[in-house]
């Protein structure tokens, strides 16, 4: 039901600081990080970013021992699987639509859902050295791309099926 999900490494046609921006998401300044992204989001090249047709793909930009950072490039209709994630999680939403279900662990419960359309984001500080928090389960409602951050590869992150 699920693709294997594309990865590939992102490189920037501008010196964009991605190290600044990461440090501002792990100190939790998002006002200041979001200002960042906006200025990002004038430079990325659509073109330049790998795309699966009925799937999403991660561009990784930054993933060492302490941060992930990617650009998740969404094809509508794509729907990741129900995971989880380590103790910060952080996306924004450069263009479109995405749904976002968000779940409880025992059991395994729909608690709620959310839509982030473009310039909105969502963040969450769970458990750290944990890779079952911000349980959830993205969709997206129209081509969209996001930028995602997180404190350990999302790779790693629990996943969970019904």
């Amino acid at each position: 039901m699920f693709k294997k999900i594309q990865n590939t490494h992102y490189t920037h046609s501008t010196d964009f600081d991605f190290k600044t921006l990461c440090v501002l998401l792990h100190e939790e300044k998002y006002a200041l990080a979001i200002e960042r992204i906006k200025t990002l989001a004038l430079d990325i090249d659509l073109k330049a970013l790998l795309f699966d047709q009925c799937s999403y793909t991660r561009n990784i930009v930054i993933n060492n021992k302490s941060y992930w950072l990617g650009l998740l490039n969404w094809d509508k209709s794509a729907t990741t699987r129900i995971h989880g994630h380590p103790d910060r999680a952080f996306i924004y939403v450069i263009k479109g639509w995405l749904m976002c279900k968000d779940f409880d662990k025992n059991p395994l419960t729909k608690l709620r859902s959310s839509t982030l359309v473009d310039g909105a984001c969502q963040y969450s500080n769970g458990v750290k050295g944990k890779m079952d928090n911000y349980i959830h389960q993205i969709s997206a409602i129209e081509s969209s791309l996001s930028l995602h951050f997180y404190s350990d590869n999302p790779a790693r992150g629990e996943i969970f099926d019904f």
